[in-house]
């Protein structure tokens, strides 16, 4: 019985070894709220069989404490914005006052009474002239989305639409993966290429467990939240999100554990950075050096200006020349010194919500990874 138990043993972990060396493994990295579960999301959509009714389900909660966490964040910091915002409903006050003293924390409930406050907090012009300035604070983006929704999200037979998942934001804490499978263009040969993609967690504190996959990476897809360009760090306030993002690319780019790896860069959340870009954004506030910057292309308005910006700011990085560096501190203690040579990055602007737009540019993702020969597929 020990024998036999051990042979399969041995013979499920060749199988496994052999499968391992035939996957393409990519690695989503990022900050914190760059986009990367969302990506995750949109394969399960795009190459599995998207979301069962269960599955759906099982997000109602997740999708409620983002309404509770989004009318809370928005409401405890009417007062402490400079200037202030108030309220220009009477009736908001009982509104206001209620859904503050519930506190941080998810009410014991989510009953009629407690929709019914948050749907008149939401309706008042303060609030929303509040929510309008929250790049002052930390807001979740899906906080508009689902406020707008309430009347269906309240519902005792709300079932989330596939979209609303989309949106739903729930912290990655822990290393999550994807299987899935993506048609081999004649081309390149026919057949169908087998992938696992993996997501860790983006924030300062997870970022120690990153180097725990890096082992037999072929590529990373690297994700930077474009519409961050006004705000900060939720662990350091003093910090922009946008230059942190820059930064740990860097970090990336040169670190000697991933450089056989592809580099492809989502400049992530265009939909968001054309908003606030239309509605009087200031780039140079927050990157003086944009006030000169003249881009190669020809751009047609502001926004367009700013995306090639950021595009620029990923060039600057990996036109740099070979260096010799450090391994970056993700191994505490090393010392490691070595030269590094710079390699090509893609670039591709995306809408990590909208999945004909994740479509079009995975079908890219993918003939660049061909095209690289980063590892054969076959």
């Amino acid at each position: 019985m020990g024998c036999k138990s051990k042979k399969k043993e041995d013979k499920d972990h060749e199988l496994y070894s052999k499968k391992f060396m035939g996957t393409q493994k990519l690695l989503l990295l990022g900050t914190g709220e760059s986009g990367k579960s969302t990506i995750i999301k949109q394969m399960k959509i795009l190459h599995v069989n998207g979301f069962s009714e269960s599955e759906k389900k099982e997000k109602i909660p997740n999708i409620r404490q983002n309404i509770r966490e989004s009318i809370y964040d928005i409401l405890s910091h009417m007062n402490t914005i400079n200037p202030p915002e108030q309220l220009e409903k009477e009736e908001s006050k009982t509104a206001v006052e209620y859904i503050l003293q519930l506190g941080p924390k998810e009410p014991i409930e989510y009953t009629d009474e407690y929709f019914d406050q948050v749907d008149i907090a939401w309706r008042d012009e303060g609030v929303k002239k509040t929510f309008r300035r929250s790049n002052e604070y930390q807001l979740i983006d899906s906080a508009e989305y689902f406020l707008d929704r309430l009347h269906i999200i309240r519902k005792t037979d709300y079932i989330p639409t596939v979209e609303d998942i989309l949106y739903c934001r729930v912290k990655t804490v822990s290393i999550s993966k994807i299987e899935f499978e993506v048609q081999v263009p004649k081309s390149f040969g026919g057949g169908m290429a087998e992938f696992w993609m993996y997501d860790v967690g983006g924030q300062r504190g997870e970022r120690k467990k990153w180097i725990k996959i890096f082992s037999g990476i072929e590529t990373i897809l690297f994700l930077i939240a474009a519409s961050d360009f006004d705000l900060t760090l939720r662990e350091d306030n003093k910090i922009n999100r946008l230059q942190e993002s820059f930064n740990l690319f860097e970090d990336i780019y040169w670190n000697q554990f991933v450089r056989d790896a592809g580099l492809i860069v989502f400049l992530n959340k265009q939909d968001v950075l054309k908003r606030k870009i239309q509605q009087g954004g200031n780039m140079t506030e927050y990157f003086p050096e944009y006030s000169d910057y003249v881009p190669k292309e020809s751009c047609e308005n502001e926004y367009d200006k700013a995306k090639l910006f950021m595009k620029h700011k990923i060039e600057e990085i990996s036109a740099k020349n070979p260096v010799t560096i450090e391994n970056i501190g993700l191994v505490p203690g090393s010392n490691i010194l070595e030269t590094v040579s710079a390699r090509t990055v893609y670039t591709h602007f995306t809408i990590a919500t909208d999945t004909r737009n994740i479509r079009t540019v995975f079908d890219s993702v993918h003939q660049n990874i061909l095209q690289k020969n980063i590892r054969s597929l076959y």
